[in-house]
C-alpha cells in the first residue's frame, strides 16, 4: 500500500506550476511579446499541426486541457492581436475551425524559445535519468487525477 500525498507534496507541485507560469510570463515580458503562457502553448499546439490543417476549438480544448469558455477567451484575445484566425466548418457551422496566421507562424520560433528556457530552468541540475523519473511519476499523477475527474 502507498502512502497518500501529504498535502505539502500537492502545494509543492502546484506551485512548481505557478513559479513556471510566472517565469515563462516574466521572459516572453522582458523580450517584448504580448502573449502570456497559455497562449504561447495554444500556439505551440497549433504550429505542430500537420501542415496548414484547421483545428478545431474543441480540440485545443482537450490539448490544453481548459474548459471551452477559458479557449474561446484565448482564442479571440490571439485573434485580436492577428496570430490566428477563427471561422466556422463549412461541415458543421457549431464547429469552430482555428488556424495560424502568418504573423502567428512568424512568431513560433520566438514563443518556443522562451518555453524551451523555461523548461531548462525548470530542470536545472537534474540528471537525464532523474529528468525522465519525474516526467514518468508526473505522468502517473496526471493520470490518477484525470481518472479521478473523469470517474467522480
Amino acid at each position: 500500500m502507498h502512502k497518500s500525498l501529504e498535502p505539502d507534496l500537492v502545494q509543492l507541485i502546484a506551485y512548481c506550476g505557478h513559479l513556471g507560469r510566472q517565469s515563462t510570463d516574466q521572459m516572453l515580458r522582458r523580450a517584448g511579446y504580448d502573449v502570456t503562457p497559455v497562449q504561447t502553448q495554444a500556439l505551440m499546439y497549433l504550429s505542430c499541426r500537420r501542415g496548414d490543417r484547421e483545428t478545431s476549438q474543441r480540440d485545443l480544448e482537450r490539448a490544453l486541457h481548459l474548459k471551452a469558455s477559458t479557449v474561446n477567451g484565448i482564442v479571440g484575445r490571439l485573434e485580436e492581436k492577428g496570430y490566428i484566425s477563427r471561422r466556422a466548418s463549412p461541415y458543421d457551422g457549431r464547429i469552430r475551425l482555428v488556424n495560424l496566421t502568418e504573423t502567428g507562424r512568424s512568431k513560433v520560433g520566438d514563443f518556443r524559445a522562451a518555453l524551451e528556457e523555461t523548461e531548462r530552468r525548470f530542470t536545472a541540475g537534474l540528471t537525464d535519468q532523474e529528468l525522465k523519473q519525474l516526467q514518468t511519476l508526473l505522468e502517473r499523477i496526471a493520470a490518477n487525477l484525470e481518472n479521478e475527474v473523469s470517474n467522480p
